[in-house]
């Protein structure tokens, strides 16, 4: 390709290029703008073809729905005061008439079960506080006692020291539920709260709404504070390093006009705004930044050499475009290979990201040229300026020379320190994990977990293999056994709940009431007309199909959880499968919305081992077809795969858990920390076709790409630094991780990769 002549086109075809292709965004945003949306269920990680969504399905149409929404509550005094009892039993009624709720438990209508005072054959089944009023204060303190150390409301209802309680209301199931619909009941929970709230009682909205709310306000509160902190950032600093009005306008006219496309291209598709895909301003800042800024930088340096407004643009094209290309296919190399994941939202954000660099590309070195040529900046001649760079760029090249083993020595000696930290590294995705303790859902879900139980549900499954196979007496005991087992292997489980509950409490009551008969009954028959009898004196809405199917072949165990590890998760799914396999018959399974994020956790560690595989292999095949050299595959690799293992290595040091930020952070390694390699090494090559020795070739790539190198690392690290303030661990996480890679991805091309040129090419010279 002639790229002088595809220099001298753009300059002719000015005007055409800088009107008809922001036409063409403008209006391919403009007709999908309406389109736009945000996604928050768990349901949109994984695709509804997956096996994991299947069963995900399964477990709702055949239990309902495991969403809960949680109001709880402490109080100092205890809980079982009247005025306190009567706003839970009020709160309770009306969240029953809630849009979108199924069933409402709480202390007040807990369904006691117990044998009447006038006829000792009768067991009833009432709610366990009807007339709070009429109940004497002896009355009280006895119901108090058995709801503290029942089984059935224990750490489930009310806390152990009776200060505490929660009222859980279950959702229905819907394939159709929109975040909206969370957020809605999230703000009647707020009202009722407000309507019923009491002196000296401490309230918390919990459950799958709040987190729902919390992470719509994140991704909005983000996209309102840190977008436009992260871009006047960059608008100051380019004002402040280039001291020239265009070095804002036109770098910020290509990122604008690339993000535009880019949400009309992702809402076109269909894509909603979620917790990673409403990232992509941010990146798309980066990478139009990176491209616009070398271009710029160079044109810059032309002028004030004393070269017209067109030869400059001229030159600044001769040398970038190749590079500027390179860069846009190994950035969009790294995007791309996040499209093998099986996590939804980063196909869809690996997807958007590589098209945005290839849009970003095709504006640098056509939209931003023949706007410099339309618009004809005035920039004063400085030769005494270039010169003084100049001579720095040669001292310090002299610099790097003279201490090549050196500086290769400590920066190897800093690498391998850090990549001992790979052995600690771990994945994990706990949802609760992404917000800051400080945050109001946090301090809710610790709230509850301190004083009542756990917020995160575990449901397990047994399969009996047969139609009314959960009535048989040894499946029963089974799951007995288990629930005691399992709670007592895991610290972290504070209730347990099962129909074998039910079960032995109506055995208990049918023999007098006595202790020894809390058991499982040996007679299949017998448990069949107890949970028949329990079903029938329920009242309408309080039945058990939420805890067996209908044909009776499967029974439901729910588990209450404080916040765990996705590590401790699955050791808890691969505990009770063998448990299962090992002390019984029948087989069981942990499903329902905490598995959704186990199962993020492998398809995480999954992803990231196959996409920065994939990532690297497309890199070095681009570096290949590029510079088709060994010696420049060779000294590329240390520079390019450094930042990466030192990253990961940190967060083994710092105890840091890898999440889906980590994940972005590492393509950006790969697909942006890389172009600065690139640009170094374009412009070496080119200096020695031109027969320039080694030290001269080095001295021109430091010229032409050093300080652009310098000026777009600072300016992203300053701006991706800003998202360490942000109370979302995701946000906070990847503003931390990527300003440490772009930081050491800029010394190691500026001073390690010199340094191992000069070495290599000092033996070439030696042999």
């Amino acid at each position: 390709m002639n790229k002088t002549k595809f220099a001298q086109n753009i300059i002719k075809f000015r005007w055409p290029i800088v009107t008809i292709a922001p036409l063409l965004i403008v209006l391919l945003f403009i007709l999908n703008i309406k389109k736009a949306g945000f996604e928050t269920d768990f349901k949109i990680w994984f695709d509804e073809d997956s096996a994991i969504m299947k069963n995900f399905d399964h477990f709702k149409e055949t239990f309902g729905s495991d969403d809960r929404l949680l109001i709880a509550l402490r109080s100092e005094d205890g809980i079982f005061k009247k005025e306190i009892l009567k706003s839970i039993q009020e709160m309770t009624n009306e969240l029953w008439q809630v849009k979108h709720i199924a069933r409402v438990d709480s202390i007040t209508n807990f369904q006691y079960v117990h044998v009447s005072k006038d006829d000792e054959d009768e067991i009833i089944v009432e709610d366990f506080l009807n007339d709070i009023d009429a109940l004497s204060e002896e009355e009280l303190r006895q119901k108090e006692e058995f709801a503290k150390t029942d089984i059935q409301t224990k750490n489930l209802l009310i806390s152990e020291d009776g200060k505490a309680a929660v009222i859980v209301a279950r959702m229905v199931y819907s394939k159709h539920m929109a975040p909206n619909d969370y957020i809605d009941l999230y703000n009647d929970a707020n009202l009722l709260i407000e309507k019923y709230r009491l002196k000296g009682v401490e309230y918390h909205n919990m459950g799958i709404p709040a987190y729902t709310n919390a992470f719509v306000n994140a991704i909005q509160s983000n996209g309102k504070t840190f977008f436009p902190v992260f871009l006047i950032t960059i608008i100051i600093l380019l004002a402040i390093i280039f001291r020239n009005i265009w070095s804002v306008i036109l770098p910020i006219s290509v990122v604008f006009l690339t993000i535009l496309f880019i949400a009309g291209f992702t809402f076109g598709l269909g894509y909603k705004l979620n917790t990673i895909t409403s990232m992509f301003p941010i990146f798309i800042i980066a990478i139009g930044i990176a491209d616009s800024i070398h271009i710029f930088w160079v044109w810059k340096h032309k002028q004030e050499e004393g070269l017209d407004n067109n030869e400059s643009i001229i030159f600044s094209i001769e040398k970038n475009f190749t590079p500027a290309l390179i860069t846009s296919l190994t950035t969009f190399a790294g995007f791309i290979s996040l499209g093998i994941s099986k996590i939804v939202p980063l196909q869809a954000f690996g997807l958007l990201l590589a098209s945005g660099s290839l849009m970003a590309f095709i504006l640098s070195i056509l939209f931003l040229p023949a706007l410099l040529s339309v618009i004809n900046p005035k920039i004063k001649v400085k030769i005494q300026k270039a010169n003084n760079l100049k001579k720095f760029i040669k001292r310090y090249t002299n610099f790097i020379i003279r201490n090549d083993k050196l500086i290769i020595t400590i920066w190897v000696l800093f690498i391998l320190v850090c990549t001992i930290g790979i052995k600690d590294v771990s994945v994990d995705t706990e949802f609760a994990k992404q917000f800051s303790k400080d945050m109001p859902i946090r301090k809710s879900a610790e709230f509850v977990e301190k004083n009542i139980g756990g917020t995160i549900p575990i449901e397990i499954i047994i399969d009996s293999k047969e139609n009314s196979g959960i009535y048989e007496p040894q499946l029963m005991k089974d799951v007995d056994n288990y629930s005691e087992a399992f709670k007592q292997k895991f610290d972290r489980i504070r209730h347990i709940n099962s129909l074998t509950q039910v079960v032995k409490r109506y055995h208990k009551l049918m023999n007098g009431d006595t202790d020894e008969f809390y058991k499982i009954p040996q007679s299949k028959q017998l448990i069949s007309q107890y949970m028949l009898l329990y079903s029938l004196s329920l009242p309408q809405g309080m039945g058990i199909n939420d805890m067996m199917d209908v044909d009776a072949r499967y029974l439901r165990i729910s588990a209450m959880m404080n916040i765990s590890s996705e590590k401790k998760k699955f050791e808890m799914y691969e505990w009770s499968k063998r448990w299962w396999k090992e002390n019984s018959k029948y087989t069981a399974s942990i499903e329902g919305v905490t598995m959704i994020s186990g199962h993020m956790r492998l398809q995480l560690t999954d992803t990231m081992i196959k996409s920065i595989s994939l990532a690297l292999v497309l890199v070095t095949l681009i570096f290949w077809f590029t510079f088709k050299s060994k010696f420049f595959m060779g000294v590329s690799t240390l520079p390019n795969i450094a930042p990466l293992l030192i990253t990961i290595g940190l967060t083994g040091w710092l105890g840091m858990d890898l999440d889906l930020g980590m994940a972005i952070v590492f393509v950006i390694i790969i697909g942006i920390a890389i172009d600065d390699t690139v640009h170094f090494l374009s412009k070496y090559k080119a200096a020695i076709k031109k027969g320039e020795t080694p030290i001269e070739a080095i001295e021109e790539s430091l010229l032409l790409s050093g300080s652009a190198i310098v000026i777009t690392t600072v300016i992203l690290v300053l701006g991706f630094g800003t998202f360490l303030f942000s109370d979302f661990a995701l946000y906070s996480n990847f503003g931390l991780f990527s300003s440490i890679a772009l930081s050491l991805a800029m010394v190691f091309d500026l001073m390690l990769l010199p340094a191992i040129i000069s070495i290599i090419e000092r033996k070439r010279v030696k042999n």
